[in-house]
């Protein structure tokens, strides 16, 4: 799609020069920034910017001592270096758009100091990624090699950050210092855009996951904004085309994104960001958004969608998002989907209405606060009203195998279910095979806890010793006490996808996913949505094993409170209808158990505890199957 069509030469030719290329108004463009700062529209957003820096003003930046750095190799953690490393990049976003704002030279004394503080850095390089060049790959030294570094996507976004602060305020920072501006070019040149121009052993150049689009888009900009030798130039984005090339062919037609949506923004998303800057610096000659798999891996974003901020959150995805509202609502533009651009708009008048919008941009965006920000002024439109947000009933990704199905297409409204298959080697993978989640009237009934914050464990060889990682975190079969296992070869076989006007269904054979002390013979799981009145969800299983009296169980977690209503029926009560649970109490044993969230991330999203309803089917006999039924109730919580 990319290095076929446009090639060195033609790259060489249709970019523009640095003075032609004006991506987005700079400080000195008075009319552009006054017409946003004065803009209604935006006073939220441009009042919170200023107000951060005047509170930022003065107090000292966060240090990141070589202790701090060591952390992830002593004890694991890598939060308390990230948060000091992000915090510096959030303070520099505000000080830069503040200045950019105001324009009366008070911030600019900070601008400096936030530059320099990064530029000062012993490397921009973080603990968690710093281990993977070299045999010492989560052990041994504790502190980031000298040579060779490894450029990792962090470096490379600081890279962007830095070379975009440069730039907007160029005529500022050079009559203030021009030595200031010289060594900020050598350092993001010498220590990010250079490895990449001359290394091809970066692991993220294969473009096996988010890390190509990623490291690519942030090093492509950071290079654009710096060099203007068109030859240099045109080898560097013919370079980094090829990985975001292997990107794109990692996935089917379906454009499902296998890690989940929220990694959506930097995978997808990133991509869009990228083909932007190759856009913009042609003249719009480079252009691929009228392919088939570009527009489906978009649209994604809007598949997985469940209602208000949750999300389908299989793999390594938190269940609630603050999705990259402006890269979503130029994808929507570019690809002409207006549900894309309705769906940022949404989340940025959602923002808005609750005053969260800037304090949302600054911290979700954690070290490209100031990309994603600028963007979120000059791509999205300052109205930020959203008409009804309307989804597609059924949604099939079959080369990803997951099923979205709803009752009704409004936003949040009836029975909601998400169910997967595919396999257990996919990127920041769970062990999930025929997973499923329910939500009703936009509440979260049956859930995927989704991701706690992130440790050495989280990707290191005690991955799936990890409670919300592993099969019995999900409500994937436990058969005679053995869980999924982990690897490309434990997947699903035999999927099937079938609808009509009043049924969806997904069957397949999950005996495949679990290792050969499970002792199945076969295990298959339907899942039909049915639309009625009312709309039902059921699952089953149906199973023939070796044992002759095998046991199966089946947990299912959700935030609500649960009792039972009576033999066989659990209220699970959600708001302000209550979901019905109905199963055979003859042949399904059921236990109720609070479990505590101790972990900050999962506890922002649950709280702080969970239910796990825990079914145990005991089987006489080799063969034989057991269902679950779920409906709105008109009961009401008691």
């Amino acid at each position: 799609m990319l290095t076929d069509r446009y090639n060195h030469t033609f790259l060489k030719k249709h970019l523009l020069s640095q003075q032609q290329w004006r991506p987005f108004p700079q400080a000195n463009d008075r009319n552009a920034w006054e017409c946003i700062a004065s803009n209604p529209h935006y006073r939220g957003l441009t009042q919170f910017l200023i107000q951060s820096a005047e509170q930022w003003q003065g107090v000292p930046w966060p240090t990141l001592p070589a202790t701090l750095y060591m952390e992830f190799v002593r004890t694991g953690n890598r939060s308390h270096y990230e948060q000091f490393y992000f915090e510096r990049r959030q303070r520099l976003a505000a000080f830069v758009l503040a200045e950019c704002l105001e324009y009366r030279g008070r911030f600019l004394d900070d601008v400096v100091n936030g530059l320099w503080e990064i530029m000062g850095e012993v490397t921009w390089c973080i603990p968690a990624h710093a281990r993977q060049i070299g045999p010492d790959y989560y052990t041994h030294d504790p502190l980031p090699r000298q040579s060779p570094e490894f450029v990792d996507l962090f470096a490379c976004e600081t890279a962007m950050v830095l070379a975009e602060s440069l730039y907007l305020l160029q005529h500022e920072l050079e009559t203030l210092s021009f030595a200031l501006c010289e060594r900020l070019r050598s350092q993001i040149l010498n220590r990010v855009v250079i490895p990449v121009e001359t290394h091809y052993d970066f692991w993220w150049m294969k473009g096996e996951l988010n890390w190509g689009p990623w490291c690519a888009s942030n090093a492509l900009g950071a290079a654009m904004y710096l060099i203007d030798d068109p030859a240099r130039l045109a080898l560097l984005s013919y370079k980094l085309m090829g990985v975001v090339e292997r990107f794109i062919g990692t996935y089917g037609a379906d454009g499902g994104c296998d890690e989940g949506p929220m990694y959506w923004g930097v995978a997808a998303g990133a991509m869009l960001i990228f083909l932007e800057l190759l856009h913009s610096r042609t003249n719009g000659a480079v252009d691929i958004y009228d392919e088939p798999l570009i527009q489906n891996m978009g649209r994604f974003i809007v598949s997985t969608h469940l209602a208000g901020k949750w999300f389908a959150n299989f793999a390594d995805a938190s269940a609630q998002i603050a999705i990259k509202q402006a890269v979503t609502y130029r994808y929507g533009e570019r690809i002409q989907d207006t549900s894309m651009q309705q769906l940022a708009l949404a989340f940025a008048a959602n923002l808005r209405a609750t005053s969260q919008e800037g304090a949302s941009l600054l911290r979700e965006h954690t070290g490209a606060a100031l990309i994603h920000i600028l963007r979120d002024l000059f791509w999205m439109p300052a109205e930020r009203s959203a008409a009804a947000n309307c989804q597609a009933e059924t949604v099939w990704l079959p080369d990803v195998q997951v099923l979205l199905a709803r009752e009704q297409p409004e936003d949040g409204q009836g029975l909601v279910l998400a169910a997967k298959g595919g396999h257990n080697g996919e990127n920041h993978n769970h062990n999930d095979l025929g997973h499923c989640i329910i939500f009703l009237d936009g509440q979260p009934g049956i859930i995927d806890i989704g991701r706690a914050t992130y440790t050495r464990q989280t990707f290191g060889p005690e991955r799936y010793q990890l409670w919300f990682t592993r099969a019995a975190g999900h409500n994937a079969p436990i058969v005679n006490g053995v869980e999924q296992a982990a690897g490309r070869k434990f997947q699903v076989s035999n999927v099937a996808f079938t609808e009509n006007e009043t049924t969806q269904t997904l069957s397949m054979n999950l005996e495949t996913a679990y290792p050969p002390e499970a002792g199945l013979r076969s295990l298959r799981r339907t899942i039909t949505f049915e639309h009625g009145n009312p709309a039902r969800i059921h699952i089953q299983d149906t199973f023939e094993t070796e044992s002759d009296a095998p046991t199966f169980e089946v947990n299912l977690f959700t935030p609500q409170q649960v009792r039972m209503l009576q033999a066989g029926t659990l209220l699970i009560q959600t708001q302000p209808r209550l979901l019905l649970l109905t199963f055979d109490p003859e042949h399904l044993r059921v236990e109720i158990a609070a479990v505590s969230v101790d972990d900050p991330t999962l506890r922002d999203i649950w709280g702080e505890q969970l239910r796990k309803i825990a079914f145990t089917c005991r089987h006489a006999g080799r063969t034989g199957d057991y269902s679950l039924l779920f409906r709105a109730s008109d009961c009401e919580a008691r």
